[in-house]
């Protein structure tokens, strides 16, 4: 995440009266470096880095409130950035700094963007609601055993592009590779590459609906089994929510192929449950989810981790596991890495 640098000092003259308000508290102290609209722009640098600018919608409403928090209250190296950043849970109250984060929430004035606080972790499967800029890279195995076969073994890596654009929309771009035993052949190569777009129709303080559609094009040899020899239509609505300390994330889609005798159209739906271990954007998030394609349905019990300090990089593992249509599904080993490109993946001391 990025990182808060909110304070410079807290020191002010002792025979100055002591602010009592959190805008005076602003004035006296943030400003030093965030500057007195916070934008971070002042005529005499007080800090070596540069501080957000809170301000700037795009990149002040993707952060959650957590995180801010945990900058307020265990400065920058609790959130993985610069110690120029003090921390400040032995001077402020829990109720002060959460009203830190709320007066820092009116700088970004246009309301239209979605907040950070529905900027859930990403589940394994179901898509998230909240529009992201991110690089990832999901690797899958497939297991299956057949009565009076051999065991098949199928695999998949794709990476995946998402950038965003306008104030609550992004694109989507994903090539993939894949294994297959094709006539008991092992062959690979390039599959179907899809591009998507979503757009965040609604959004509070805790919830998110998006709706997209994504395009799968025949780019994959069909005859290998590398892809489904037709455009494919798959539009889809995503959602989050929280519950308590649980994230909540669902999707629907539907898979509409041009060519119906090449592939068969599939109705899908994803739900998942999960919570974090810690408040550092590095901890360990555990969650599960269901997920169904027509009557084929699985559960998918995974586990995800914070790769450094600001929570830039993550990585997550899994196991599909089919509860019905088994000798159809197999046991599918799923996981990614991510990159979240625009966020500072180390401190600038």
């Amino acid at each position: 995440m990025n990182l808060l640098l909110l304070v410079a000092s807290i020191a002010v003259a002792a025979d100055q009266p002591q602010p009592t308000t959190v805008t005076e508290m602003w004035t006296a102290w943030c400003a030093r470096c965030h500057a007195e609209d916070g934008s971070g722009t002042i005529a005499e640098p007080t800090v070596m880095v540069e501080p957000m600018d809170f301000t700037d919608c795009k990149v002040a409403s993707r952060e959650p409130d957590a995180d801010w928090e945990r900058a307020i209250a265990k400065g920058g190296p609790g959130v993985g950035l610069s110690p120029q950043m003090p921390a400040f849970e032995d001077s402020l109250t829990t109720a002060q700094i959460t009203a830190f984060v709320s007066h820092i929430r009116t700088f970004c004035t246009d309301t239209v963007w979605p907040i950070g606080n529905t900027n859930f972790p990403r589940p394994l499967i179901t898509e998230k609601a909240f529009p992201e800029d991110e690089f990832v890279i999901r690797p899958a195995i497939s297991h299956y055993s057949e009565r009076d076969a051999p065991s098949i073994t199928t695999g998949s890596l794709k990476a995946v592009y998402e950038r965003r654009f306008g104030r609550r929309s992004m694109f989507e771009i994903e090539v993939p590779f894949v294994t297959t035993n094709a006539l008991l052949t092992r062959t690979g190569g390039l599959g179907d590459i899809a591009l998507a777009v979503k757009h965040a129709v609604f959004s509070t303080n805790r919830q998110i609906i998006s709706a997209g559609v994504e395009l799968a094009m025949p780019t994959g040899d069909r005859f290998k089994d590398h892809g489904s020899g037709t455009v494919v239509f798959e539009p889809f609505i995503s959602a989050g929510t929280m519950a308590g300390n649980w994230y909540l994330q669902a999707e629907i889609k539907e898979e509409l192929p041009v060519d119906i005798l090449r592939a068969r159209r599939h109705f899908l739906y994803n739900v998942y449950a999960g919570r974090d271990t810690s408040a550092a954007p590095n901890t360990w998030t555990i969650g599960v989810e269901l997920n169904g394609e027509d009557r084929a349905v699985a559960v998918t019990p995974q586990i995800r981790k914070g790769l450094t300090g600001t929570g830039a990089l993550a990585a997550s593992a899994g196991v599909m596991l089919p509860l019905t249509k088994r000798e159809l599904q197999g046991t599918r080993w799923v996981g990614y890495l991510l990159w979240e490109y625009l966020e500072p993946v180390r401190a600038r001391r």
